[in-house]
């Protein structure tokens, strides 16, 4: 076996879970301890890095303010917001609508702004601590653009005069000016004014200051991530402001200003209120009054119209007029039907002895003389005729003159009757008209109650907005702020950050999780055998062992008894040579054919197969070694035999057909077993292994050896393997550890599942075990047998078997 380092394998095998949490914990602390100055140069990195971010980060303060939220509608102070809430339901302020004010960056703009938080000064140094209103200079930048951002290093010359340099936008970095305190100049970022700060000292000359003006919305924005508003408690109006900054002093005038602004802002806005509140009643009232005016000329002009003065009096003078005619015209009535009775009678008597009748209401007082006078007359010749005749002369005097009065009657009765029939039509023209006018009182006295109607609700409005003007010119003088200041900004003189401690721990993190994650990612990503549970838990064939590696031996060990170094690997051949008795399943007593194949080379065939036969030779077994690897030849490169000398390959191309010719005794270390060397490399190996030659040869040595070996070129590379599994009784494929992919593992279960070569079993060579996680459990297994002495155990060893559990092992 070679001296090629180890590499490539498992750190801990998380994928089995069968594995206790113990064997995982130790695992883990054995890789610990494999990798500890992995660990260590990265733990030393990460603090390195710690403190030089500790060294380079400024220090931030942060500072504190807590205000109270007055309640619109409990305030003692703030009862007059509620004057127009009725009329146009203003409500009352919340703390939530309180908090996203603070947190506007309108207010953190005009706080920026009023501040002059653009322009920054720092102490060119390692932390550039920023100096705010310590800065020996202040400057002020004329007609600049907000929106540019421009860098420039100013130094006090003396008292009066400054060094300005390094501008940001200047292409000649060596260009200087100086400039007197006071006056205003123009340089390559813009047109400036350098002033001495009332604080300034003569301490402060020779100090360069790094001023770098930013864009006011850019700066107002980052201060105004860095505030943080919330209220102290659920039912609470108390709101905390808080912010964090590199400068305590700036971080109290930032909150401070802020509360201040926000105060002025809320008193800007209810005296904005008020005036336009007083210029809406104005308004209104103007109107109101222009309205009021035509309402009243509407009902003047009504009245002129109707001829309306009082309602309700006029309602009764035309019920009284209406009374009144309808008497006169049923008088009428009556006097009508008796003209038209006196009329009939007169039409129906004609008779001149009779009488008239008369008083029976016949209004014409001529019409009751004339017939008075007839009936007069009438009574006159009715006495006459009494003591007569119709042929008195008188008599007949009498009735002539009673017919010319009779008619006289009959025509003014019909006069008297045309009369009053006109009289009745002008009564019943006045009957409807008083009629029409009774009539006509509701829809007037709707029309008039409507008008006043609206002329009551305009003069209850109009004395109601005069009312709330006097309450709004009383707001103007008594408004105030929504909040009350509890505490003004103040906070510890320590630091909150760069937290010191806790960049340690977390350094100490990363310096541990960085390699961590590294060493678990590489496990992940391997995909060579490293341990037996790798072949254990992929495939079903019979492990026989694994030989551990040994960085210290070349390519032969040491049989003898002498704890050397090698004891290891000597017990591991010899309990692969017991378990290859235990798996001899027809018990063969001697003759037994064993071949060594693999995969890939390098996996150590050749030193199994040697090492396996020193050790079989010194259980006093006849052991003979076959180099049937006529390609290279590696295990008579290993022992030193010349290949120019008789070997196998002669031997089939028939050119020797004694045996005894091409056996050569090998003694190691006091052990001897016999080989066969490949001798001369042929032009066509595999044919040759075909020879028949070959099977006669191994049963020659059957009968004169107990185990034969063949060493075989790798499997599936070359056929010779193959060719050679026929004459095998068994077949033993090397794996070396850390050079075997797992995805083979299917290829070799079928090899094992087809039968293609008979017996096949698995040797894990190369097993570092201080490379894997186990290693020292493993290594302190066999302690008790092949232990060095304890004076000769070393530091590393001791701790080791201490943290583990070991025993002080004897020497054997």
């Amino acid at each position: 076996m070679n001296n090629d380092k180890f590499e490539d394998y498992d750190l801990i095998d998380l994928k089995n879970i069968h594995q206790p949490e113990t064997a995982l914990l130790a695992d883990a602390w054995m890789v610990l301890l494999r990798h500890k100055y992995l660990f260590c140069v990265c733990l030393l990195i990460s603090l390195v890095l710690g403190f030089f971010y500790i060294r380079s980060t400024p220090k931030t303060f942060m500072r504190t303010a807590t205000v109270m939220v007055r309640d619109a509608k409990k305030g003692t102070g703030m009862v007059e917001s509620q004057t127009f809430e009725d009329m146009f339901s203003l409500g009352s302020n919340s703390v939530e609508n309180e908090i996203g004010v603070f947190k506007s960056r309108r207010l953190m703009y005009s706080v920026a702004e009023q501040l002059r938080l653009d322009v920054s000064y720092r102490i060119l140094n390692m932390k550039q601590n920023e100096l705010y209103s310590a800065s020996p200079i202040v400057v002020r930048f004329i007609n600049s653009d907000e929106k540019l951002a421009v860098s420039m290093v100013a130094t006090l010359i003396d008292m009066k005069r400054a060094e300005l340099k390094e501008f940001s936008t200047d292409t000649d970095s060596e260009q200087k000016r100086i400039v007197n305190l006071g006056d205003s100049t123009t340089t390559p970022i813009g047109r400036i004014q350098v002033l001495l700060n009332e604080n300034a000292e003569l301490n402060d000359v020779g100090v360069d200051v790094l001023v770098r003006k930013s864009p006011l919305k850019l700066i107002a924005n980052g201060f105004c991530h860095r505030l943080n508003v919330e209220v102290s408690g659920t039912q609470s109006s108390l709101i905390n402001l808080s912010i964090v900054d590199e400068n305590s002093r700036r971080a109290e005038d930032v909150l401070n200003t802020l509360i201040d602004i926000y105060n002025q802002d809320a008193i800007r806005d209810k005296n904005m209120i008020t005036v336009n509140t007083a210029n809406f009643i104005d308004e209104r009232l103007a109107i109101i009054e222009n309205e009021l005016s035509l309402v009243d000329s509407e009902i003047e002009e009504y009245k002129k119209q109707h001829r309306l003065t009082d309602l309700t009096s006029e309602s009764g003078v035309f019920l009284h007029n209406s009374d009144k005619l309808d008497n006169e015209g049923l008088s009428l009535e009556n006097q009508l039907n008796m003209t038209e009775y006196i009329k009939d009678y007169l039409l129906r008597n004609n008779k001149s002895s009779e009488m008239i009748p008369a008083s029976i209401g016949i209004p014409d007082n001529g019409v009751q003389a004339q017939i008075l006078t007839y009936n007069e007359l009438v009574s006159k010749r009715n006495k006459l005729l009494a003591n007569s005749s119709e042929r008195n002369p008188l008599i007949q005097d009498m009735n002539a003159t009673l017919k010319l009065q009779r008619n006289a009657v009959a025509r003014a009765i019909d006069n008297l009757q045309t009369s009053l029939k006109l009289q009745a039509i002008n009564m019943r023209s006045k009957e409807q008209e008083t009629f029409d006018k009774i009539t006509n009182l509701p829809t007037q006295q709707k029309q008039i109650v409507s008008i006043e109607r609206q002329q009551k609700i305009k003069e209850e409005l109009y004395l109601y907005l005069l009312n709330k003007k006097e309450e709004n010119e009383l707001q103007k003088t008594i408004a105030e702020s929504n909040c009350k200041i509890v505490d003004v900004a103040d906070g510890p003189l320590t630091p909150v950050a760069p937290n010191k401690i806790q960049i340690v721990l977390i350094c100490l993190i990363i310096g541990i999780s960085v390699p961590s994650l590294w060493l678990y990612i590489k496990s992940l990503l391997n995909t060579n055998v490293c341990t037996k549970e790798d072949i254990k838990n992929k495939v079903s064939i019979p492990f026989l062992g694994e030989v551990p590696f040994d960085k210290g031996r070349g390519s032969r060990i040491s049989f003898t008894s002498k704890g050397d170094g090698h004891e290891l690997v000597n017990e591991a051949l010899r309990i692969i040579r017991e378990n290859l008795h235990f798996m001899d399943n027809h018990k063969q007593l001697n003759g037994k054919v064993i071949q060594f194949i693999s995969f890939n080379p390098g996996a150590g065939k050749t030193f199994i197969t040697m090492n396996l036969a020193a050790n079989m030779a010194l259980s006093n077994l006849k052991v003979i070694v076959l180099d049937l690897d006529l390609r290279r030849a590696s295990l008579t490169k290993r022992l030193n035999i010349d290949k120019q000398k008789n070997g196998i390959s002669l031997y089939l191309n028939r050119k020797i057909d004694e045996m005894e010719l091409l056996v050569h005794t090998v003694t190691m270390d006091g052990v001897s077993f016999d080989v066969i060397p490949s001798g001369v490399i042929p032009p066509n190996p595999a044919e040759l292994l075909k020879e028949e030659r070959l099977g006669k040869l191994i049963q020659t040595l059957k009968e004169k050896y107990d185990y034969i070996l063949f060493d075989n070129p790798p499997y599936g590379m070359v056929v010779d393997a193959f060719v050679c599994s026929r004459l095998a009784d068994s077949s033993i494929y090397i794996i070396r550890s850390g050079r075997f992919d797992k995805r083979l593992f299917p290829d070799l279960q079928e090899l094992y599942d087809s039968q293609k070569i008979k017996q096949l079993s698995i040797i894990l060579n190369a097993v570092d075990y201080k490379e894997l996680s186990y290693g020292y459990r493993y290594h302190y297994g066999y302690c008790y047998k092949y232990r060095q002495d304890s004076e000769n155990e070393t530091l590393k060893e001791r701790i080791l078997r201490k943290i583990f559990g070991g025993k002080r092992c004897r020497k054997t």
